[in-house]
């Protein structure tokens, strides 16, 4: 299970800057209120917010299907069905609007396909060299896209390759290896144009959570070390804050975690900052307009990380508490909306658990 939350500048008209207003109005702040719900249920699907605002959601099931949520009309609607059903897959927002997804569980680890928000239509692109579960992606500087680590869909082992996308012509090449390998991971572009791989799971690492962070570099292909975070974890939410500095909050090391620390680019250097009031694992991270970070999902209520005191202070209650792997994207009017999960109920002993997808939606009002 990863954890996937895509969050993108947006660039919108004052027109229609004025109508989202308009459909937040009312809303009481640093609350959640129901949404309209999907048409399917979802797990370890993508949220991708697309260049005019609204969010394209898609996989997280057995079937091929994708939708879109408009924030002006708080509406879903379909697109055309995907080459392949997806699930824990990478989804990146390309330099011209359309979204590349890469792997996704149930179906051939290699595979990549693009949404064309033109024609609501979706395409297949260049394989992957390395079957991978549970990519991370992140779209560099120059539009080319890195996809890191992951699962071996035939060993289950933890993977180092890289490699590079070209929408040009629409290839993959392999580039460095990482220095540890790693999935349940997380990648950052940084300010410099260089990115950064921090947590993750190796079983062959310790306890099998990955404490070692590292830095990739476009222009040579290859990794540096960006030294080690106090506490080993996984599934963490990893948010880039507007000081270009790195919060790696939660996540687990076999139970939630409420720590969180930060990375600071220019000194290559972690330091901890404040803990949450909650933990959260499996939930992911939002950057919100004001600078603030929102951390949700898997809880009653969600953390708000303030970077200028280094402090957490909560959130009302979710409409929709301890869902697991639910998706958030920040929309243009500032707030939340999050979407899908699953619920996780176990028997007596704990052992025998089953996870329930849902198509619940919740937006939050900062």
């Amino acid at each position: 299970m990863s954890i996937k939350s895509i969050v993108r500048a947006i660039a919108i008209g004052p027109a229609m800057l004025v109508l989202f207003g308009q459909v937040a109005a009312g809303a009481a702040s640093n609350s959640w209120a129901a949404g309209a719900r999907m048409s399917a249920a979802r797990y370890g699907h993508s949220a991708t917010v697309l260049l005019d605002g609204r969010v394209l959601m898609a996989g997280g099931g057995t079937n091929p299907d994708a939708e879109i949520y408009n924030p002006a009309t708080g509406t879903w609607s379909p697109t055309g069905p995907m080459t392949e059903a997806r699930t824990n897959h990478a989804a990146v927002r390309l330099g011209d609007g359309s979204v590349l997804v890469i792997s996704g569980y149930y179906n051939d680890a290699t595979s990549t396909e693009i949404y064309d928000p033109s024609s609501n239509s979706w395409h297949a692109t260049g394989r992957l060299n390395v079957g991978r579960n549970y990519p991370q992606a992140v779209l560099l500087n120059d539009g080319r896209v890195l996809v890191v680590g992951g699962q071996n869909p035939a060993t289950g082992a933890a993977l180092n390759s890289a490699e590079l996308y070209n929408p040009a012509t629409g290839t993959w090449t392999l580039t460095g290896s990482l220095r540890t390998d790693r999935y349940y991971h997380s990648a950052t572009l940084l300010t410099d144009g260089t990115v950064l791989v921090a947590t993750g799971y190796n079983a062959t690492v310790g306890n099998g959570f990955v404490a070692a962070a590292e830095r990739y570099s476009p222009a040579t292909g290859k990794w540096t070390s960006a030294r080690s975070m106090a506490v080993a974890r996984r599934n963490a939410a990893v948010v880039r804050l507007q000081s270009g500095r790195v919060l790696v909050a939660g996540g687990d090391d076999g139970g939630s975690l409420y720590s969180a620390e930060i990375y600071d680019p220019s000194s290559n250097s972690w330091s901890a900052t404040g803990s949450m009031v909650l933990q959260h694992g499996l939930s992911p991270g939002v950057l919100l307009s004001d600078g603030r970070v929102l951390v949700a999902g898997n809880s009653y209520q969600g953390d708000v990380h303030a970077p200028a005191t280094g402090t957490w202070s909560s959130t009302g209650y979710q409409v929709f508490t301890d869902l697991l792997e639910s998706v958030a994207a920040l929309l243009p009017n500032g707030t939340v909306l999050f979407a899908g999960g699953a619920n996780n109920t176990c028997d007596t002993t704990g052992e025998y658990c089953q996870y329930t997808p849902t198509n619940a939606v919740q937006i939050y009002t900062p």
